[in-house]
């Protein structure tokens, strides 16, 4: 196997969204809305707490393709979901509340989106999700859109602050954490890279299918193996691929990815049988290129393999860099999936 460990970790460098300028500036859009919203809600609104989830509570967040940075920002609402029966009539109010001129908001079915556009494109947005809460302490988020039908405007329980807990203490070994989010940043990368449109995988279904199935890897001398960590994390999602019927495709491969916590949904499950097969296609191309990569003996010839799957950042080294490094690496076994 090539020395290709350094390499990994300068591509999770490039990709890592971990900048103070981008995290600070999200979190300036942040508190601005956050104080918009309780200087302009009606005092017929309940009042609020707010919360970070996603990636960037996950710390999993990637360097976006596109420039477009992004915080969710959960909404949580003293007042069960009885008081608004609807639960697009609170994102409304969520909505008129912060939109004015310097940025564009949209009511997407899960969440309140708030784009501030820079140079004729977005540059950061913020995703607002709206929650009620019942006497259990229950979160229930506010789905729907201005145009759903009714049966689509629905309070759904949900637990964003279980999953950030889990995604957060999957490992207690701090190395092992660390390989395993820099693990899912590789795989949200490779997302951005080889998949566009509304056929590519959720972001979140990458993150959960990682706290189901991800197993660290080092070696004999405890240092991570990253190529091999992912060479296994991949098959292990190709292994658990499994033949199901449904109507609108027949019989055909799919993989499920259920939520850990509530409400427990397939995160995989609106995937549309080419979709699927689009999907499993690519993991089977990456995992070859995993493959091959790993049977190289020059870890320029190994990083030019991986750089075809995970793109730009993943830099080739010049041959001079690499001519000490050219002995096998010592791998462990026993971590392999």
């Amino acid at each position: 196997m090539p020395a290709v460990q350094k390499q990994f970790e300068d591509f999770h460098k490039a990709i890592c969204f971990d900048e103070d300028d981008e995290k600070a500036a999200l979190r300036e859009k942040r508190d601005i809305i956050i104080k918009a919203l309780g200087d302009n809600l009606g005092d017929d609104v309940p009042t609020f707490t707010n919360f970070n989830q996603g990636s960037y509570s996950m710390h999993t967040g990637v360097v976006p393709l596109d420039g477009n940075f992004d915080i969710d920002v959960g909404l949580i609402f003293d007042c069960n979901q009885d008081k608004y029966p609807d639960p697009v009539v609170l994102k409304k109010k969520v909505r008129d509340a912060i939109n004015t001129n310097f940025r564009t908001v949209e009511i997407r079915r899960p969440c309140v989106t708030v784009n501030y556009i820079s140079g004729g494109k977005t540059a950061y947005h913020v995703d607002l999700a709206v929650y009620s809460q019942d006497a259990s302490g229950t979160l229930y988020l506010a789905k729907g859109k201005e145009n759903s039908a009714e049966e689509h405007r629905i309070w759904e329980a949900s637990d964003p602050k279980g999953l950030t807990k889990l995604v957060c203490s999957a490992f207690e070994d701090s190395e092992e954490q660390a390989q395993y989010r820099r693990c899912i940043r590789y795989l949200k990368r490779w997302r951005h890279w080889q998949f566009s449109g509304p056929g590519a995988p959720l972001s979140i279904a990458l993150t959960v299918a990682a706290l189901k199935w991800f197993k660290p890897n080092f070696n004999t001398s405890g240092k991570p193996v990253d190529l091999l960590a992912m060479l296994d994390w991949v098959q292990a999602m190709l292994d658990n691929f499994v033949s199901e019927y449904r109507e609108d495709g027949g019989w055909h491969m799919r993989l499920s990815v259920p939520l850990p916590v509530q409400p427990y949904t397939d995160l995989m499950s609106k995937r549309t049988a080419a979709q699927m097969k689009d999907f499993k296609e690519r993991l089977e191309s990456l995992r070859d290129a995993l493959q091959k990569a790993y049977d190289e003996e020059l870890p320029e010839d190994a990083c030019k393999v991986l750089k075809k799957q995970f793109g730009d950042d993943f830099k080739v080294p010049e041959k001079a860099e690499t001519a000490k490094m050219v002995a096998p690496a010592v791998i462990s076994t026993g971590n392999s999936a």
